[in-house]
């Protein structure tokens, strides 16, 4: 399993690329909207950042359109996988991408049965968003689940990720269900790192080591 920075801010990325743990980079416009910069901009120094696939999304949902801009993020580096959105027209231009060589992530995937669509359509990624799933009321878990299994049992090429992660608890359930990439913003990867428990523990061998120090 690989964990993906969901995220825009070149700030954020630094800090999570000086850990080790960060393998790529998805990023949507909504994100990178918020950061108010230059779009080309700052994927390209995403790009630079990132050493392992970033996903950029199209902006659009017209299939000839999707495809120009897919052509367009291509050009910007090796590492571009381009998001497509889960519809017919995203379908149609997967299947164009797939055939000229450029990798795809098809993204907003709330069901199993979308994500085989898109990896039978010749998507590399296929995202299914957990937080949005179970906004309504289905087991984000199952789903995931069964999205792994349908893949084990049609041999696609493609690679599951999840996203869309409001908290820990769901990470957590996510790191079980099978799939191989969890993309994750950089507050909840922040709160993955910390237990109270394990504050306490390392703090207690801190206070005895120096109460030993000063004993001396």
């Amino acid at each position: 399993m690989e964990i993906f920075a969901d995220t825009a801010s070149l700030d954020d990325l630094k800090e999570l690329l000086s850990w080790g743990i960060v393998a790529g980079c998805t990023t949507n416009p909504k994100l990178c909207a918020k950061e108010g910069v230059d779009f080309e901009k700052r994927m390209k120094e995403i790009l630079q950042l990132v050493k392992g696939p970033v996903s950029i999304e199209v902006t659009t949902n017209d299939s000839s359109r999707m495809i120009s801009e897919a052509k367009e993020y291509n050009s910007w580096g090796s590492n571009v996988v381009v998001k497509i959105p889960m519809n017919v027209n995203g379908l149609k231009a997967v299947k164009t991408l797939s055939e000229l060589g450029i990798k795809t992530n098809v993204t907003a995937c709330m069901a199993a049965k979308q994500a085989i669509l898109a990896a039978l359509a010749g998507a590399d990624y296929v995202s299914l968003f957990w937080g949005r799933i179970e906004d309504m009321g289905y087991d984000a878990k199952k789903v995931a689940e069964d999205a792994v299994k349908l893949f084990g049992e049609s041999s696609v090429k493609s690679r599951i990720i999840l996203g869309s992660f409001r908290q820990v608890s769901q990470v957590n359930a996510a790191m079980l269900t099978g799939a191989h990439i969890l993309t994750i913003t950089p507050p909840v990867i922040r709160d993955m790192v910390t237990n109270p428990r394990t504050t306490e523990t390392i703090q207690e061998f801190l206070d005895t080591w120096e109460a030993f120090r000063k004993g001396k």
